[in-house]
């Protein structure tokens, strides 16, 4: 009987170095991250997931599914892959922010063990000249732990939002691995396989972010330096290849865009809102190039940040840095290209780096730096290095003394690494955390000062987010024209909200300076002045303005149909509501405007169905009840009116009813409607003298018994 041969032998040990490949970096990167689990949301988080309702999946149906593919209604179709996962994550466990962070480790894990394949399968190849006097398990495994663990990292698995980037890189280096193992496949069915999940696992790359456009560019230079070999024939030969990516690429694109509500010409119109030109973008990103690269060779928690303050270059010598880092850019290519033939693989890893920053560190107006865009530019930039330990190491297998310290400098840098990681997680710990480390690295950063002020704000420490904007509204905007807007905004709506309206008017007109389209301030400043002055034709046209610029509209919708009902214009004030109600469904304010409206039309089993759905939406929705009131009594149905103040006076039993009616109904305005306390007082009287008279009957029983 045959129990062993050479080939089996060789399999068993291939696949035991695999699975223990997997188990410790699966180790090594869960013990590093362990103390993420509980992270809060961030910055982004907010519009892209936990207020974005095109996620809140709550039931598997193809219209619920295809909402997610269309998360930003005015882009069209937006990384359709990774947000249906914030979709699927909001199924299992609503705003639970484990099961999120559980799904971005998970992703890591499996990119980190991808990459591994990929490096370790290419080293495998007949091809590569670094094979030669190296270990490629030990390479592919030691430069997978390097980039795995990099503390750069934590923004883009940390920071729940960016699986965006994680999840495309994910699927962006599986596509490469299954391209190798395409190539080296000996029968035809298996490379169609793995032909097929090659492209399968692009698409879903470029579905969850647009930057994976450069894939098809990395597998032809991938095949071209290491598969092939450089020669000028393979190069002549090569030039139908690569006019195929390049039309595939800019197919790729013309197919985003034609399903896109959004043109290309837009996106350069943002250029209007950065304060910074193409050119001086350009010219920067270079400079930013040599910061990511010493930032991922010298991670120290000190230099890393969410919000990086950079210094923009507005010439060539200004400052004269600029020029320096584009003659060094451009010898780091040259220099990668010279060595091309020698070191195909070191060569490939280092233009890899420079490939897939094209998209997002060249012409498009995006912000200018961030660290989870080194996610997939940095996943073979470890190879040459971790390849010249190996050959130091094999340098000095005479003087075991050198091996031993080469060996455990290897160690404590891993260990040191994986510490910094661990510890650069607990910054993200709270939005607290996380900004206030932003302000002690970059004092002068707006965005910081702004976003820990909000955080102050969210937690009802009105004192410090007042002086947190007041601070922030001083400093320059580095990231767009019209930032410090919201800032005034916000410091508007406090104002607004302690009774200050005079201030308040003063920042809303500051931030509509500053962009007219500012989000919300239209429609608080409508809503302000329908107190204060109640001039009809300024509201409606601050309104109208709102609902032109279409950001946060929903509430100009509800304001203007509540204006419509309040100056007698019944249908028209309904047309305006059920937009408000289609935009956002639950919104309560437009759910009582419409019934209200009906109940004014003398439709009254429709006005009974929106206050209903009012009511369902806020279960202690008192104002719904008062509404529900007065309609069943100008229908008749006495004992149901009563029923409803019943559950009224249940629910504000311990408060003062006449400071909360105040409260409730505020001062006269052309935007707010109330029900009739002409019709609830009497009946709210009765209630009152009936629950009386039951508490003494109840108390005479006690003291009889």
């Amino acid at each position: 009987m045959k129990i062993f041969d050479l080939d089996s032998g060789r399999s068993l040990s291939e696949c035991r170095k695999k699975v223990f490949s997997f188990i410790t970096l699966s180790i090594i990167i869960l013990s590093i991250y362990s103390n993420t689990f509980h992270a809060s949301w961030h910055f982004d988080d907010s519009p892209n997931i936990v207020k974005n309702e095109r996620l809140h999946l709550t039931e598997f149906s193809w219209e619920n599914i295809k909402k997610t593919f269309f998360s930003r209604p005015r882009v069209g179709v937006y990384r359709p892959v990774a947000c249906l996962s914030f979709a699927l994550n909001y199924y299992f466990g609503r705003d639970n922010v484990f099961g999120y962070h559980m799904v971005n480790l998970s992703i890591h894990i499996l990119t980190a063990y991808f990459l591994f394949l990929f490096i370790y399968h290419t080293l495998n190849f007949p091809s590569p000249r670094e094979r030669k006097g190296i270990d490629p398990y030990f390479v592919a495994l030691l430069s997978a732990a390097f980039w795995a663990i990099n503390p750069i990292q934590t923004q883009a698995v940390t920071y729940i939002v960016q699986r965006m980037a994680s999840m495309s890189g994910m699927f962006y280096i599986m596509s490469m691995y299954f391209y190798v193992k395409g190539r080296r496949a000996n029968q035809n069915w298996a490379r169609i396989i793995f032909f097929t999940m090659c492209g399968m696992s692009g698409l879903l790359a470029f579905g969850s972010k647009q930057n994976a456009i450069v894939l098809p560019a990395s597998l032809f230079l991938y095949d071209f330096f290491l598969i092939q070999g450089i020669s000028k024939e393979n190069g002549r030969k090569n030039l139908t290849v690569f006019i195929v990516a390049a039309l595939l690429i800019m197919g790729i694109g013309v197919i985003y865009f034609a399903f896109s509500e959004a043109k290309l010409s837009e996106y350069f119109n943002l250029y209007h809102t950065r304060p910074f030109t193409l050119w001086e973008r350009l010219i920067t990103q270079p400079r930013i190039m040599i910061f990511y690269i010493t930032l991922i060779l010298y991670p120290m928690s000190t230099r890393l940040s969410l919000d990086h303050d950079i210094a923009l270059s507005h010439s060539l010598f200004d400052p004269p840095t600029t020029i320096l880092a584009i003659i060094l850019v451009l010898a780091i290519v040259l220099g990668a290209i010279l060595i091309s033939k020698r070191r195909p693989l070191i060569s490939f890893s280092i233009l890899f780096f420079f490939l897939n920053h094209m998209v997002e560190s060249s012409i498009l107006p995006l912000e200018l730096i961030f660290e989870h865009r080194n996610y997939v530019p940095s996943m073979l930039l470890f190879v040459p290095i971790v390849i010249g330990l190996f050959h130091a190491i094999s340098y000095f297998s005479d003087k075991r003394s050198m091996q031993v310290i080469i060996t455990v400098s290897i160690i404590l840098v891993l260990i040191g690494e994986g510490h910094a990681t661990f510890m650069r997680n607990f910054t993200w710990k709270t939005d607290e955390s996380l900004w206030i480390d932003v302000i002690e690295k970059y004092p002068h950063s707006r965005r910081a000062h702004h976003n820990l002020a909000k955080y102050y704000f969210d937690h009802n420490q009105e004192e410090k987010a007042i002086d947190g904007y007041k601070k922030a509204l001083e400093l320059e905007a580095i990231h767009s024209t019209d930032e410090k807007s919201r800032t005034a905004l916000n410091l508007g709506f406090i104002s607004y909200q302690r009774g200050e309206l005079e201030k308040a008017k003063s920042y809303y007109l500051q931030a509509l300076t500053i962009d007219p389209c500012t989000p919300g301030a239209n429609n608080n400043l409508a809503v302000l002045l329908s107190i204060t002055t109640k001039d009809q034709e300024e509201v409606f046209n601050l309104l109208k303005k709102a609902i032109e610029c279409g950001l946060a509209s929903t509430q100009a919708h509800c304001n203007m149909g509540l204006l419509f009902i309040k100056t007698g214009k019944l249908d028209r004030g309904i047309a305006s509501l059920e937009k408000a109600l289609e935009m956002e469904p639950k919104n309560v304010d437009a759910l009582e405007g419409l019934g209200y409206a009906y109940m004014k039309k003398g439709l009254l089993g429709k006005a009974s169905i929106y206050f209903r759905r009012a009511f369902n939406q806020t279960p202690k929705n008192i104002r719904a009840l008062l509404y529900l009131t007065q309609l069943y009594k100008i229908g008749g149905h006495k004992e149901k009116a009563q029923e409803s103040l019943s559950q009224f006076v249940d629910f504000v039993q311990d408060r003062d009813l006449g400071a909360l009616l105040d409260e409730l109904f505020g001062e006269e305005s052309l935007l707010r409607i109330r029900p009739d306390m002409t019709i609830i007082y009497p009946l709210l009287s009765k209630i009152y003298e009936q629950k009386i008279t039951s508490l003494k009957k109840n108390r005479e029983f006690c003291l009889n018994h």
